[in-house]
């Protein structure tokens, strides 16, 4: 942990942070300051916040077992945020040079004549709360270059050619440094890498189909050619799909499945982590008390075997420990947080506003990353299989989509491999399901619990069990594959 804070009202000295090689690729930390201190010179008086998003992104995709497209993109995206007298407002740029910046600091100032001002509203002081400083950053990822990964999509489409499949497959490394930079003395800076490979494959005759998949800051840690050899089993195995009746099953959810259903309920988009919302109740939540201002901290929600957390220092699920705010002059900082303690809702998110500082009495937020990590238990997907009278297995879902806010309800689609399980045994591939499910449902009705793994989730890690749970909705049946 360190402090970032340094004197008001100049663009303060960076912090010391994870060092990186960037060698042009994405802006460096000498870069950003350059050219926020650039930013701030044209500004009229009040508090500007300068936040920047440097990337270099390196990708592959095949399809048909062909190369389609493979190449680098650069991109630089700089939020502008002008705040005078309480009004505040922000502008987004891409373009680096002296006008465009002038520019658009001067649309930020003409844009707060629609806000509202609060002239009692003293400058902010210099604050930046303390954060970890996990290991994101990984020399494997950012090496990948265009002829690495050409000659990765060769080996990785051989097995499925031979087999006179069809392989569809995508590989993106990219590195990036965000900076968050204002004029009341935050000036921070983080390299990270990320990575992720995923692959599809297809019969000749598009009637069955595989998928694996998965995403790390560490592309060291993609075993490439494993993730092949299961998309393609999936696919050789999952032809000539029987229509099942819908129904509710007792369902084998493998990680990747689990993921894309509960997901939903971290997603920094939606209220139902929030804690504000739950007590406000105007609509009420899933996580809202009995009474208004009241919320279900301290109750059993899901199973009491799980236990769900997030923390930037996670070896597995380690993500970025601060965010980025738009409208805002102070620093979103993510803590380590237990969200979900053997199955008792622990803690809801709230941010370091009016409402955390007065309501919660703390000077601090509990921000929700979206990164989850799930405990789990130690029994494989072939053990619950063994263990299953009648039942089905899904590889992931697709499609997912919260349909009501109070119970979680979602619906969404099987993709990629389903199979029919009766005595203990996978007796023939199935058809797609239409499923229709509350996640909040699905984990107090679990059975059996698997080794957490990292999934493909891009947008956030994830980290989460296969599932073994009973009385699972199919709804409806889907003809895609």
């Amino acid at each position: 942990m360190h402090d970032t804070s340094s004197p008001a009202h100049t663009p303060a000295a960076f912090s010391r942070n994870a060092e990186a090689p960037v060698a042009g690729r994405f802006m460096s930390k000498e870069e950003c300051a350059a050219l926020a201190k650039q930013i701030v010179g044209f500004a009229r008086g009040g508090i500007t916040t300068v936040t920047i998003e440097s990337s270099w992104t390196g990708n592959i995709a095949w399809a048909r077992n062909q190369i389609q497209s493979c190449g680098d993109v650069r991109n630089n995206d700089i939020g502008i945020n002008r705040t005078v007298r309480g009004a505040t407002n922000q502008v987004s740029i891409n373009q680096l040079d002296a006008s465009s910046c002038e520019a658009a600091v001067r649309r930020a100032e003409r844009l707060l004549i629609q806000q509202n001002e609060s002239l009692d509203v003293a400058v902010a002081p210099p604050y930046t709360e303390p954060y970890d400083s996990p290991k994101l950053w990984f020399d494997s990822t950012y090496q990948l270059d265009a002829a690495a990964r050409a000659a990765a999509m060769r080996a990785l489409v051989k097995p499925a050619e031979e087999a006179g499949m069809s392989s569809a497959g995508y590989i993106e490394v990219s590195a990036h440094g965000r900076a968050v930079i204002n004029t009341t003395g935050t000036a921070v800076y983080y390299p990270y890498t990320l990575a992720q490979y995923s692959v599809t494959v297809r019969d000749p005759g598009g009637t069955a189909s595989g998928w694996a998949g998965v995403d790390f800051n560490d592309w060291s840690r993609i075993d490439a050619t494993a993730l092949s050899a299961i998309a393609l089993q999936k696919c050789l195995s999952s032809r000539n799909a029987a229509a099942i009746e819908p129904g509710r099953y007792t369902t084998i959810l493998e990680p990747q499945a689990v993921a894309d259903i509960v997901s939903v309920i971290f997603e920094p988009g939606n209220a139902i982590m929030d804690r504000f919302s739950a007590e406000d109740r105007r609509p009420q939540r899933p996580f809202s008390g009995p009474k208004r201002f009241t919320t279900k901290i301290g109750t059993r929600i899901i199973d009491k075997r799980i236990s769900i957390t997030a923390d930037p220092m996670d070896p597995d699920c380690g993500f970025l420990p601060y965010g980025v705010s738009y409208w805002s002059n102070t620093l979103p900082v993510y803590h380590p947080v237990k969200w979900v303690d053997q199955g008792v809702l622990a803690q809801l998110q709230y941010s370091r506003d009016p409402y955390g500082i007065q309501h919660m009495g703390v000077n601090t937020g509990l921000l929700n990353s979206g990164a989850f990590h799930m405990s789990g238990g130690t029994t494989s997907v072939e053990e619950m299989i063994a263990t299953t009278q009648r039942g089905l297995l899904v590889t992931r879902f697709s499609g997912v989509e919260l349909i009501e806010d109070l119970s979680v309800m979602t619906t969404g689609y099987t993709r990629d491999g389903v199979w029919l399980i009766e005595n203990g045994k996978i007796s023939k591939p199935a058809k797609n399901f239409r499923f229709t499910e509350s996640p909040l449902l699905m984990l107090n009705n679990v059975l059996q619990l698997g080794v957490p793994k990292r999934v493909f989730h891009p947008s956030y890690p994830i980290v989460v069990p296969a599932l073994k749970v009973e009385d699972f909705s199919f709804t409806s049946l889907s003809d895609a594959i």
